[in-house]
């Protein structure tokens, strides 16, 4: 991530069989210019993994704080779709997104991996966002990063009321399941098979931590496109 960017946008979807390639040329052509190019938003990335079963697309935005997620700016596009977006919005399936602010981050602070592997997590009712607890997190993402393979590590907490802001891009999205998360590991590298065989080491770190967060199954994803402003 962006050294100036104190927090970010992640977005995991399916989408229908027949509706992929419309799709892509929307989301390279409109959609993220679109996103990138509001106040706020200083770049975005967009990684595939056609084998996960669920959820094949993950994006993320990067934004230098958490107020530009409900910035009005943002909303207006969110409450105007465009012709293109009414059009492939409706095609989304197995719909994850969070607006995070950024806790803490470790390795490289201006390079981008070219395979992203994302841990989702829980958290536990004795996690709390003071000195200790970031303190252990600080250390769980420099441990993460002194795995071979691993170029940087990001952990963010979502904010469940940016995130579930009622809107008419939402409502498109109505014939699909929509959830959120508490928040997201996300971690960089540049081999798919190395970081394939770090994912079980990355939730046993995540795991062993001093901190009550619990994590999800790790989704791996190569990256398809990225935009900056």
């Amino acid at each position: 991530m962006l050294t100036n960017a104190d927090a970010f946008l992640a977005i995991w979807h399916d989408l229908e069989s027949t509706g992929k390639s419309e799709w892509e040329r929307w989301h390279t052509y409109e959609h993220m210019p679109e996103r990138v190019g509001i106040p706020g938003f200083l770049a975005g990335r967009r990684y595939m993994n056609d084998d996960d079963p669920e959820q094949c697309c993950f994006t993320m935005y990067e934004g230098s704080d958490l107020s530009v997620f409900e910035s009005t700016a943002y909303l207006e596009r969110l409450n105007n779709p465009t012709p293109w977006t009414r059009e492939n919005a409706p095609t989304f399936r197995n719909f994850t997104r969070g607006a995070c602010h950024r806790v803490t981050r470790a390795g490289s602070q201006h390079g981008y991996g070219g395979v992203i592997l994302t841990v989702r997590i829980l958290r536990g009712p004795k996690f709390a966002e003071n000195t200790k607890q970031l303190s252990t997190l600080n250390k769980l993402t420099t441990s993460i990063c002194d795995l071979e393979g691993v170029t940087a590590a990001t952990i963010g907490l979502c904010d469940a009321e940016i995130t579930t802001t009622e809107t008419t891009e939402r409502s498109l999205r109505k014939k699909t399941t929509e959830s959120t998360l508490d928040g997201v590991l996300i971690v960089e590298g540049y081999n798919v098979s190395t970081i394939k065989t770090q994912g079980p080491n990355i939730e046993k770190l995540v795991a062993m931590s001093d901190v009550d967060l619990t994590p999800l199954p790790h989704q791996i994803y190569v990256l398809s496109y990225m935009l900056r402003d």
